[in-house]
């Protein structure tokens, strides 16, 4: 037992000392918090697809409550409705999120070299342009898809397709495996792009200034070097980008409920609505499962890779931007116009179909301020008033605002307290596993994440009650799902901390909590800020998480939103999406300048 504390302790004096040090006793108490929020959901949901449920008694006459049972697992893998439940989805999933996988990661390959190897004007201006589909919430992506390309097949007033060449486009085009993997392409080529960037910045000019003098075209040192070092990060980038896009659900519901194309996620959310709950567990398993193998390749292949593909080391290290000569201005070209198409071109469609009186109609005498300041009308929209005197958005706004803002004041102060543990007790086996069981909620698709906690919280457990439909469960699932990201920030942060400022302290009398509040949370505070502000900006967005835990009482703007795109009021849902991608973007450029703030500081301190 007193190995887990520390290895050199012996006498009942020390293994006292060891058990009354207020750092250990937060990371107990923080391990066991920890391990109820993350592994035992997952457990729960196990058991809940092993087990027969209260209502069970309308599937089979031989239902027991609580008793052991395969019938769901054989039902999802073997039954009538599998092809249709289970290995459909699963095809569907997997073609889209392969396709959108190696779209995504030509796009973000080429553009990166583009912004990082290459001598192109205007890169200063274009890279935060590129990461907007990123940040933006994939809803806004999918809505204004289906601004263009709507078919009046499916229902609904025509797209801009139709309007301007007087024909509808063909429904592969409008829904199904195609618009779904270019959109999620769209979405998550900046994820690729940064991974593959921040690969291309580490090579080092003086291999491929070798390779030109001894005759190898550029083409040639492209495909024998530069593609080669950065392998690695390709094929991390591919792996957690198809990771990512088996998990989205926002858009592909969007984009292949109207074609009854399922993705897995989609099945998770269509069974939980038809109260096939334990069914749609299994799903949530399955996709777990894809998740897990996904990141369990990636770590496999670049751990035990790497060293092949060193290109720093104590030989010395020059990068230098390749020259483009005349196709300087034509490739800027390209690129500022992808960038505007992907980034900036969907955001203006969603500000346009939000002022369209009648969805479909282009002309000026059509447009309305209606939907932001309009008041109660029967006529329009079924009675729903404007975004500025609807009490529906404007409490899903303080909802928003609130979660957002609660969540990401937690996540970063317990992402603090975990990093502390994580670096200052590096040689602690209970450290090593909190800091584990932290990074654990990355791994879980979040339709799956909030399927897990609807089973913990549906009923009461103990002195735990019953959190279905509240705000608190909003709150923790928030935080848990963000700790991955407020943890690796704050073990930057303490890092840079000398622990002899802690030792002086000690000396001084101060207690671990007063030295944590006065040496440790001060010289952290860039850091902690970074992390809370990346924590705000993801929950602001979060749709696929908490769209299982949601009630009429704790609507935020992305569930109010897909509310009305399921209804068919898109110039509401278009914008309420609009406000939730602005407050994003805003986010994201205070945590710019922030991390900006920041690096500027250091350079000070060194001069």
């Amino acid at each position: 037992m007193l190995k887990f504390f520390d290895s050199s302790l012996t006498g009942s004096g020390k293994f006292h000392k060891a058990i009354t040090d207020p750092v250990n006793l937060v990371m107990l108490i923080l391990l066991v918090i920890l391990a109820y929020l993350v592994i035992w959901p997952f457990i729960q949901l196990l058991i809940e697809t092993l087990t027969w449920g209260d209502r069970d008694r309308r599937i089979s006459p031989d239902a027991v409550p609580g008793k052991f049972t395969s019938f769901y697992w054989q039902q999802a893998t073997s039954g009538p409705l599998s092809r249709k439940m289970l290995y459909g989805p699963l095809l569907n999933t997997l073609i889209t999120g392969v396709t959108a996988t190696i779209m995504a990661l030509l796009a973000g390959g080429v553009l990166a070299w583009c912004v990082v190897r290459s001598d192109m004007p205007g890169k200063r201006w274009l890279q935060p342009v590129l990461t907007l589909p990123y940040i933006v919430p994939s809803f806004a992506i999918a809505l204004a898809w289906e601004a263009v390309f709507r078919s009046p097949k499916v229902g609904g007033q025509p797209g801009i397709y139709e309007a301007l060449l007087g024909v509808g486009p063909p429904e592969w085009l409008s829904y199904g495996a195609f618009p779904i993997s270019i959109t999620l392409a769209i979405h998550y080529f900046p994820f690729a792009y940064l991974l593959v960037a921040g690969a291309l910045a580490t090579i080092d000019s003086q291999m491929e200034e070798s390779a030109l003098i001894s005759g190898a075209g550029r083409l040639m040192t492209l495909r024998r070097i530069t593609f080669p070092v950065v392998a690695p990060a390709f094929l991390a980038a591919l792996i957690l980008t198809f990771g990512k896009t088996i998990g989205q659900f926002a858009l592909p519901f969007i984009l292949g409920a109207p074609a009854q194309f399922h993705t897995v996620a989609t099945m998770v959310y269509a069974n939980l609505t038809l109260g096939l709950d334990a069914l749609a567990f299994v799903l949530a398993i399955v996709l777990i499962g894809m998740s897990l193998i996904s990141i369990w390749l990636s770590n496999r292949f670049v751990g035990n890779k790497t060293r092949r593909f060193e290109t720093i080391s104590g030989k010395g290290f020059r990068s230098r931007e390749i020259a483009l000569g005349g196709w300087r201005w034509p490739i800027f070209i390209a690129v500022a116009l992808f960038a505007f198409v992907v980034g900036i071109l969907p955001l203006i469609l969603l500000g346009v179909q939000s002022i369209m009186l009648i969805d479909g109609f282009y002309g000026l005498e059509n447009l309305t301020k209606h939907f932001w300041v309009g008041r109660s009308n029967p006529d329009i929209a079924f009675g729903e008033p404007g975004v500025l005197h609807n009490n529906i958005i404007l409490g899903a706004t303080w909802n928003t605002l609130k979660l957002a803002f609660i969540s990401a004041i937690i996540a970063s102060v317990i992402g603090l307290v975990i990093a502390y543990i994580t670096v200052r007790r590096a040689h602690n086996p209970l450290a090593r596993a909190l800091d584990q069981i932290a990074f654990i909620p990355f791994l879980f698709p979040t339709i799956a994440f909030g399927a897990m906690y609807l089973t913990l919280f549906a009923e009461p457990v103990g002195p735990i009650p019953a959190l279905y439909g509240t705000f608190t469960l909003l709150v923790i699932i928030s935080v848990v799902s963000r700790l991955p990201y407020s943890v690796k920030t704050g073990v930057t942060a303490v890092t840079q901390i000398g622990q002899e400022l802690e030792e002086a302290a000690e000396l001084a009398g101060a207690s671990w909590v007063m030295r944590f509040r006065r040496i440790i949370m001060p010289l952290s505070s860039s850091g902690v800020l970074s992390g809370m502000m990346v924590s705000f900006v993801g929950v602001m967005r979060e749709l696929s998480l908490i769209v299982l835990l949601i009630t009429p009482s704790t609507r935020v703007l992305m569930t109010v939103g897909f509310g009305y795109a399921e209804e068919g009021l898109t110039q509401l849902s278009n914008a309420l999406v609009l406000i939730v991608a602005v407050l994003t973007i805003i986010g994201e450029l205070i945590l710019m300048w922030i991390g900006k703030g920041k690096m500027a500081r250091l350079r000070e301190k060194q001069s």
